[in-house]
């Protein structure tokens, strides 16, 4: 039975409709590429659960992040947890530079 579990499992990330020709989906990956902290997964899920939504599972995080799969409101979510960070590295430049 797991067989059947795992093959049907690799045909949904093979067969995933991920599509990088959208420029803001481009753009949104460059900005994670940048700026997303190694911690991400943990972060990602505190945000969409402060927006009211249920908790996705950690490989789904993980398989947005590595574009084995779309789901924008988790991108979006990546995005805010990057955003953050970017701003928390600027804020500690800027205070340690005085």
């Amino acid at each position: 039975m797991p067989l059947i579990i795992s093959k049907y499992m690799s045909k949904l990330i093979n067969n995933s409709n991920f599509k990088e020709d959208n420029s803001h989906n481009k753009k949104a990956y460059e900005f994670i590429d940048k700026h997303l902290p190694v911690t991400y997964v943990d972060l990602t899920i505190s945000c969409i659960i402060k927006k009211g939504h249920p908790a996705p599972s950690k490989a789904l995080i993980r398989n947005v992040r590595n574009k084995t799969i779309l789901r924008n409101d988790i991108l979006l979510a990546l995005v805010e947890v990057a955003h953050e960070n970017k701003e928390a590295i600027e804020k500690i430049k800027l205070l340690t530079s005085q």
